[in-house]
């Protein structure tokens, strides 16, 4: 993805933001989504319950049911 490293952003789901701001947390989350899906990416794998929440939910609300959302630990058992 282009925004990697220092120039990455989150899913939108640190910090409450979902609480507080749910809206925005979306729209993060969809950004985030699209950007790993023009990468030809199968799935987003995340160490955070947050992220596979809000990935989840924006997953849910959006119109791609081709990205899968993984907790690191669920691809490891994939793989054993």
């Amino acid at each position: 993805m282009d925004r990697t490293r220092e120039y990455a952003w989150c899913c939108g789901s640190g910090g409450g933001v979902k609480e507080s701001n749910p809206e925005f947390a979306s729209w993060t989350a969809k950004e985030r989504i699209e950007e790993a899906e023009s990468t030809g990416a199968e799935a987003i794998v995340t160490a955070c319950p947050g992220c596979e929440r809000n990935f989840n939910d924006a997953l849910k609300d959006g119109d791609s049911n081709a990205l899968k959302v993984y907790d690191i630990i669920e691809l490891l058992e994939k793989a054993v």
